[in-house]
């Protein structure tokens, strides 16, 4: 998926919706993924949703539940090891 750099840009409200429409998460999952990013240390709005986007490509691509108990924080960890070892 190309992301746009105006998808980057707009509000959350809009942001969020497109995230809920294309990953199926609902609000609650895209804060906690967004806090989790930002207290990882990706300051910047723009680049946090680059990432986030990223991450959630990769988690569709599994089957059956996304995330489960505890699971969402786990796939987070797990994502930024592996895209630090490949320099994404």
């Amino acid at each position: 998926m190309n992301i746009e750099q105006a998808q980057l840009q707009w509000p959350d409200l809009q942001f969020i919706n497109w995230c809920s429409s294309q990953y199926g998460i609902n609000r609650g999952i895209y804060n906690t993924i967004d806090a989790w990013l930002y207290e990882y240390g990706i300051l910047e709005l723009k680049e946090r949703r680059k990432v986030m986007i990223l991450f959630l490509q990769q988690a569709g691509q599994r089957d059956g539940d996304k995330f489960g108990k505890g699971g969402l924080a786990r796939n987070l960890e797990q994502f930024i090891t592996i895209s630090e070892r490949v320099g994404t």
